[in-house]
């Protein structure tokens, strides 16, 4: 089987969050299940402080809405933001 790749890049210079690494072990468990290859889903991670500190790349719907419900579990919310070149945009 093969498995789709979902990227997580830190942006630098913002501040993680204070539980990142549980934060990313739960987004990559949750991303690892038979993702249905698709057009790529970008979602914005942000801070205490508001700012952008990861950024998630997801392969295909699927995978994205495994991933952001995996967020949502985690305490995160949705936040729409106006000309944001994110597809999603979460924070705490």
């Amino acid at each position: 089987m093969t498995i789709g790749v979902m990227n997580i890049s830190r942006v630098d210079g913002a501040d993680l969050l204070p539980d990142d690494a549980f934060v990313l072990a739960q987004l990559h468990q949750a991303a690892a299940r038979n993702p249905i290859y698709g057009a790529s889903v970008m979602i914005a991670i942000h801070n205490a402080q508001d700012e952008v500190c990861q950024l998630v790349q997801c392969q295909g719907a699927r995978q994205a809405q495994r991933v952001t419900a995996c967020l949502r579990a985690l305490g995160f919310v949705e936040r729409f933001v106006l000309g944001s070149p994110f597809h999603y945009t979460f924070r705490r």
